[in-house]
């Protein structure tokens, strides 16, 4: 399901930013690192793949 932009904050992740709740690398990012918006970063191609 599509949800809103959130990022990861922390350095050793993808800069990339996601916008599905089953997204497998979003799913990966944990709540304390999880930022809300793209943090100017591409869409993830896994959310892209999902619509």
């Amino acid at each position: 399901m599509k949800v809103s932009s959130y990022h990861s904050s922390n350095n050793s992740d993808p800069d990339v930013y996601h916008d599905h709740d089953n997204c497998p690398t979003g799913q990966q990012i944990p709540s304390y690192n999880k930022l809300s918006g793209t943090g100017s970063f591409p869409r993830c191609k896994q959310c892209i793949d999902k619509g």
